[in-house]
């Protein structure tokens, strides 16, 4: 969807659920990732931190881990993709009978899908080309130990993608939010600007002025074409329009829930193998490189690779966390919204809607979580820096 259709193969699409390419890519992980692990004892003995006195490398682990890990992530964006993947677009679909996606937040989306896709390819496929070229060109094994971690590029790579995936998604609902709260902040300047009865009517703007012998006591009103709702009840124009709203939004946190049942399980593997791979690479460049003799001609990793694969673990972990929690933000802010247009309504009948409106936000507050054990929120980045 909006910049994954050429990764379809990698990750899964809207509009690819069950296509050639998808099958034939999970064959090749499951078939390559097998013969990894089976073929391991053949490759552990030659990583430059290899150690006898652990009888495997750190580099060994992180490699198996991602590699086992890649398989689980694949099988159950597989099993999502066949049976839980059409409630999400059905979702979607709901929200824009009610709300339609305008052209700019269809372009704001195609834009941020390319940015995020762009970051993350223009960083991992340059360090791993570096570091394959290196093995190749320096190594005892170059065939062996090119192979091996050009297979397991691949097996990180399709997690990468799954990543971009959530990423984008959550930025389309975030989208869904930042429209109704744009909306609703519309009003609430109409109000506070003229404190007039704003009607929304199918006509075209105009004002209407009365003409009483007491006019400056009398109520001016505004008939206000508004693009995005023509209600077919007149009587209470608002507060229909705030009713199309919370079924708006009651979609959003429906596609919340339904995105943390799709790609819950796989980002939680994804923070868990970037932790886990991080503090072994940070544990072997600042300590065990100096205390072991294998280190003095490196070949597996070097001074620039560890930089590289630092931020691009960073940017991973951020790109999964930050883009997470700004769409629960989002959506969070709407009950502010709700709060401050309340308090300068006086029409029962939006006065109701309103309060029906901010109880659903405060029962059903949305949020990302793992489980409903891990939490994804920007204090997650703090923890695991910690």
């Amino acid at each position: 969807m909006f910049g994954l259709q050429h990764f379809g193969m990698i990750s899964f699409d809207s509009n690819n659920d069950n296509g050639i390419f998808q099958i034939a890519y999970s064959v090749f992980l499951f078939t390559t990732g097998i013969s990894l692990i089976v073929g391991f004892p053949l490759v552990n003995d030659k990583f430059d931190d290899w150690s006898k006195a652990f009888s495997m490398s750190l580099t060994a682990v992180t490699c198996s881990s991602g590699i086992i890990t890649s398989l689980i992530s694949r099988m159950v964006v597989i099993y999502n993709v066949k049976f839980k993947y059409q409630k999400y677009k059905t979702t979607l679909e709901g929200f824009e009978i009610y709300i339609p996606m305008n052209s700019v937040a269809s372009k704001h989306i195609k834009y941020f899908s390319f940015s995020v896709i762009f970051l993350c390819m223009s960083l991992i496929i340059p360090s791993n080309a570096l570091r394959l070229i290196y093995i190749f060109n320096n190594h005892v094994n170059p065939f062996l130990m090119t192979t091996f971690f050009g297979l397991y590029y691949c097996h990180n790579l399709s997690m990468v993608c799954t990543e971009l995936h959530f990423a984008i998604q959550c930025f389309v609902v975030y989208t869904k939010f930042r429209d109704i709260n744009e909306k609703l902040i519309k009003i609430n300047d109409e109000k506070k600007n003229y404190n007039y009865n704003v009607r929304y009517s199918l006509t075209g703007s105009q004002v209407v002025t009365p003409r009483s012998s007491d006019e400056t006591s009398s109520a001016r009103v505004i008939i206000y074409e508004k693009d995005f709702y023509c209600p077919k009840d007149k009587s209470f124009p608002l507060a229909n329009t705030l009713e199309l709203f919370r079924i708006g939004h009651w979609l959003s946190r429906e596609a919340i829930n339904d995105i943390k049942y799709l790609f819950g399980f796989q980002m939680g593997m994804s923070i868990l193998i970037v932790a886990i791979t991080s503090l072994f690479d940070i544990y072997t460049e600042l300590f065990y490189s100096y205390t072991s003799s294998s280190f003095s001609q490196p070949v597996i990793r070097t001074r620039i690779l560890f930089i590289l694969w630092i931020l691009q673990y960073s940017i991973r972990l951020g790109l999964i966390i930050i883009t997470a929690h700004t769409t629960v933000q989002q959506a969070v802010k709407t009950k502010t919204l709700i709060t401050e247009m309340n308090n300068r309504h006086t029409d029962s009948n939006t006065k109701e809607e309103l309060q029906l409106f901010y109880n659903q936000l405060s029962i059903c507050s949305p949020e990302f979580t793992i489980f409903d054990i891990l939490t994804l929120n920007n204090s997650l980045i703090t923890s695991v820096s910690n």
